[in-house]
């Protein structure tokens, strides 16, 4: 791996009081917390949280993997803050990050230096105790991937039980939800004059009854939720309902006191967005870590440039809508060029621009009247079944097109990929016919490989997913090779799969089997689902009802289950054979295992005419 490309010290925010020296502070007003090692790039929440407080004049120090110091130093590396200290678990939550779907322990840890795993388990938790030990008399703050989805009661995938809101397992003085640049100006502000930091948009707070709201809506209890677990679908309904700026407060019992959720900020505008990219970011971990071999996160997204923030899809296994908002804010297209250009000034930079997009790439841009006024709109999905008449989507992925273009062409730029997801029933125009976009993502910014997420195969299944039928898919996928072939070139689509998902009966997984089967399709790398806080699949998972149809579900429980549908994906994987063949035998398909047994004899022979060309070759 590559060292740091930036030596220059002074050039990060200071993780020791050495480093703060070289920019002549002897102390400091903010100290940011996180289980992750210091990566000086956009794409790391924490480094973007330290630079928008630094732009404002705040002194801001980094306070990473404090566990990693031998002797046990790490928590006083840096002095205590003036004003307030913020902890985030890292990048990805804690759990996910050391466990495995299978609840196995993971043995490395890509945002940690030299992926040393030892991220403490639910770290929001444990830092909060460590920095309250260690700066006391200080203000707590919480935030993060972690955080922000347990700000109420949660059923938690690996105790199998509804916990407390973190706010409350934490005993953090405040806990910031959403993107929280805006909200932590505001709280420094605050707390330099001496205010309290109560009903603040975007932040959760811990209050007696009698400071509860009067206009709140009040949430089922954590003691009800224990009671009586399907009053999840209650409180999934709460969180969706309430998640504009004009919404009420959410209330919810915890004992005798109340986590109080405050309605989201309105969303950024295109300004206070490129603000926060156009920071003097490093784009490096901190050299400190140069040592242990760096960040390996770093690596593949070093090259790229987020766009946007923010996803319609309203995908039921993912919480990104009630974190980064469905509003789309994005950032402005001379900011992007800006980025793009100082990227081709680097000195190690090789011409490659590796992403331009964000959580769903050609969603830059998109939106209607009502969400970019942060207004709510409950009424109906924005893509599902089809796109909302109401999406700018012609214009809108014309405008993508143009950016593209325009990175494209940047001097220095020989290559500007789009690596992130993209949507493919946003690809045509409302006749059914491909837009002009598709074109230019075959023609130039595929690198080989388009990555889809079409995630299964069964109506049943997408339909609980809240996904795009599988026709849908099937259709494009036509299309897409029938435009690589008019064009001549050799490039292929990646398909992503989730197997375990709610809604996925042995039945459902043998219709993916089958799809894959006739494609001779067999994916490396296939994701385990885990039902995640505030997501409509883990109201699922846990109750066997989708709460947006109260339809019933089959929930896949156990690890055999689980693991039969892994296998029935990865079905050329030579321990998955055993459990396809039980698979087929238990719902009678003998003729899915005559086809099998003969894809599986088909890949012999190839990879044995393979080896014979490789010994060839070698005399």
């Amino acid at each position: 791996m590559k060292r740091s490309p930036t030596p220059d010290l002074a050039a990060f925010l200071p993780r020791t009081k050495e480093q703060m020296a070289l920019r002549g502070w002897d102390e400091l007003d903010v100290v940011l917390v996180t289980g992750d090692g210091y990566v000086d790039h956009p794409s790391f929440g924490v480094a973007v949280i330290g630079r928008v407080l630094e732009a404002h004049g705040y002194r801001v120090g980094i306070l990473d993997v404090p566990e990693l110091e031998p002797d046990g130093s790490g928590w006083t590396r840096l002095p205590k803050p003036r004003l307030f200290v913020g902890v985030s678990a890292g990048t990805i939550d804690s759990m996910v990050t050391n466990y495995t779907a299978s609840k196995k322990k993971r043995r490395i840890d890509v945002y940690r230096p030299g992926g040393t795993p030892g991220r403490p388990n639910r770290a929001t938790i444990a830092y909060t105790a460590l920095a309250r030990h260690h700066f006391p008399g200080v203000p707590v703050i919480v935030g993060g991937l972690e955080a922000g989805p347990r700000r109420l009661a949660y059923f938690d995938y690996w105790d199998e039980k509804l916990r407390r809101s973190i706010l409350v397992d934490a005993k953090a003085d405040l806990l910031v939800w959403g993107m929280a640049e805006r909200q932590v100006i505001a709280i420094a502000e605050r707390l330099a004059r001496g205010e309290a930091l109560t009903g603040m948009a975007g932040t959760c707070e811990l209050v007696p009854k009698e400071r509860v709201p009067a206009n709140a809506r009040i949430a089922p209890s954590h003691e009800e939720l224990v009671q009586d677990a399907h009053r999840l679908i209650e409180l999934f309904h709460c969180v969706r309902e309430e998640n504009s700026p004009s919404s009420r407060p959410v209330a919810q019992g915890h004992g005798n006191r109340f986590v109080v959720q405050h309605p989201p900020m309105a969303p950024a505008s295109q300004a206070e967005v490129d603000s926060f990219y156009d920071l003097p970011f490093t784009r490096a971990w901190h050299p400190d870590h140069d040592r242990a071999g760096g960040i390996a996160a770093l690596e593949p997204v070093r090259w790229s440039i987020n766009t946007h923030r923010g996803c319609m899809a309203d995908c039921s296994f993912c919480s990104i809508t009630f974190h980064q908002g469905r509003s789309i804010q994005g950032r402005s297209e001379a900011s992007i060029l800006r980025e793009a250009a100082q990227l081709s000034g680097m000195h190690d930079f090789r011409g490659t621009i590796t992403d331009v997009g964000g959580p769903t790439a050609n969603m830059w841009g998109l939106g209607c009247k009502l969400l970019e006024k942060g207004e709510p709109c409950l009424g109906r999905d924005c893509l599902t079944p089809d796109p909302c008449p109401a999406l700018r989507l012609d214009k809108t992925t014309e405008g993508y097109r143009r950016l593209l273009g325009l990175v494209r062409t940047t001097k220095g730029v020989k290559h500007a990929f789009v690596s992130s997801g993209i949507r493919y029933d946003m690809l045509r125009d409302r006749e059914g016919k491909l837009l002009p976009l598709h074109h230019d993502l075959v023609k130039h910014h595929v690198p080989g490989r388009m990555k889809l997420a079409p995630e299964h195969a069964s109506d049943a299944t997408l339909e609980a997913m809240n996904k795009p039928r599988f026709e849908v898919y099937e259709q494009y996928e036509a299309d897409y090779k029938d435009e690589c072939k008019e064009m001549g070139r050799d490039q292929h689509l990646v398909n992503y799969f989730i197997v375990g998902h709610p809604g996925t009966s042995l039945e459902d997984a043998l219709t993916l089997f089958e799809k894959l089967l006739d494609r001779n399709y067999s994916p490396e790398q296939v994701q385990e689902f885990i039902p995640l806080p505030m997501t409509r699949a883990c109201v699922q998972y846990v109750t066997g009802l989708d709460p947006m149809t109260m339809k019933e579900l089959h929930v896949p429980r156990g690890e055999r289950e689980r693991r039969t549908q892994k296998a029935l994906v990865r079905w050329k994987a030579p321990e998955s054979r055993p459990l396809v063949e039980e698979a087929l035998r238990t719902a009678g398909r003998a003729d899915l295992m005559e086809r099998f047994t003969k894809a599986l004899a088909r890949e012999k022979a190839r990879a044995g005419r393979e080896a014979n060309l490789d010994l060839d070759t070698c005399g």
